[in-house]
């Protein structure tokens, strides 16, 4: 099919609408390859003024300033080798969108480093867990394209890295080291990497094998998820009504009545627990439950993350204070779908759920459930039940 080409004959004094819009686009795509921006002539004359616009891009907005973004990218990818490894640390400050700005630029400065990528200076970056965890990561695969086998050495040591990927990319090569020892042997490894691993899929795969071969693992202890609750009987949600509502528990939620409540426990290897089991399958209903989750006594408060998965709309309190409200039915569901902080005090803490069920009456809606887990950043669960 023949495209009809723009004209750009001007129109009553002006461009064609049609002209106008092309160039538009022509404008944002160039924009968007790099071209039709100054570039920078020469790399920062310093290092400070080198950090200076990596910090400029790690600490970037969602949106706006993407033209003076983009100049800073130019200059971080202009860098010498001296200033690879304090621009890295800028990560510290990073926002979603500024890890991109900043690993785009900085991974354009080792593509045109080359040979003159600093290596040593990468190894000692990424074998310092008080480094920022996103830049040790992204140093760790610049490092990992030019020197395996130094890469990997650095990974048997990172067995309870505070980076995620780093520790995740260890324990893989530890289990793969030992796929031709004795049975007993790899028992011993995979239930010290049980022990070790925090992603939630490797959990999963690692307790597989284990169960496969004749061992007893009880995931949802593994990953913490608060197993023992109380639960109450329902309220209305008709219309939508019960999320908004402030019924009774709610009303006292750092130490809600719970006299004449359910005793539920969470089950599965995902520790749900299951409200249409425990009051009847219904809908346009809403129903509170609350735990209690003792914190090691004699330390101070402390902040960890509640963790929920629910296919329902759900509140959380801890000891009175909401941390998580999201209102969203049946849209999706995963372990740690949403995240909050709270005050952990010293000794005993009162957790409340608010699940609130729809009227929807397709099969794929059928589910009235949530699961909670109480953890540090890493994943790693906080506190046990009295």
């Amino acid at each position: 099919m023949l495209m009809r080409p723009y004209s750009l004959a001007p129109v009553r004094g002006g461009w064609g609408v049609q002209a106008r819009a092309a160039l538009a686009v022509c404008l944002c795509l160039l924009g968007a390859f790099g071209f039709g921006r100054a570039r920078a002539a020469s790399p920062p004359v310093s290092v400070t003024e080198a950090v200076a616009a990596a910090v400029r891009l790690a600490t970037a907005g969602p949106t706006g300033g993407q033209a003076v973004l983009a100049a800073d990218a130019d200059l971080v990818a202009a860098i010498e080798p001296s200033m690879l490894v304090p621009c890295l640390a800028a990560f510290a400050e990073a926002t979603p969108a500024g890890v991109n700005w900043l690993s785009s630029g900085l991974d354009r400065a080792v593509e045109r480093l080359g040979d003159a990528v600093p290596i040593d200076d990468l190894t000692t970056f990424v074998a310092d867990v008080s480094r920022p965890a996103r830049g040790r990561v992204l140093a760790e695969r610049w490092l990992r394209n030019r020197d395996p086998a130094r890469a990997a050495e650095l990974l048997d040591g990172m067995l309870a890295d505070p980076a995620l990927p780093l520790r995740r990319a260890a324990i893989e090569k530890r289990l793969a080291a030992v796929e031709d020892v004795s049975e007993a042997q790899q028992l011993a490894v995979y239930r010290e990497m049980l022990a070790a691993a925090r992603d939630v899929d490797q959990v999963q795969a690692i307790a597989a094998w284990l169960r496969e071969h004749g061992e007893t693992v009880d995931v949802s202890e593994v990953l913490g998820f608060v197993k023992r609750w109380r639960v109450s009987e329902a309220f209305d949600n008709v219309g939508g009504i019960g999320f908004a509502a402030v019924y009774p528990p709610e009303q006292a939620a750092a130490a809600p009545d719970t006299t004449d409540w359910h005793e539920v426990a969470a089950e599965g290897d995902q520790g749900a627990v299951d409200l249409n089991a425990a009051l009847g399958t219904r809908k346009g209903v809403v129903a509170y439950a609350v735990a209690e989750l003792d914190m090691s006594r004699g330390r101070t408060a402390e902040v960890a993350e509640v963790r929920i998965g629910s296919p329902c709309a759900v509140v959380v309190w801890v000891n009175g204070e909401k941390v998580i409200d999201r209102e969203i039915y049946h849209a999706s569901e995963a372990i740690d779908q949403y995240v909050g902080e709270a005050m952990f005090r010293a000794g005993t803490n009162t957790i409340l759920v608010k699940c609130c069920q729809n009227e929807q009456t397709e099969s794929w809606a059928a589910d009235w459930k949530f699961q909670l887990r109480v953890c540090d950043p890493l994943g790693t669960p906080l506190g046990v039940q009295p």
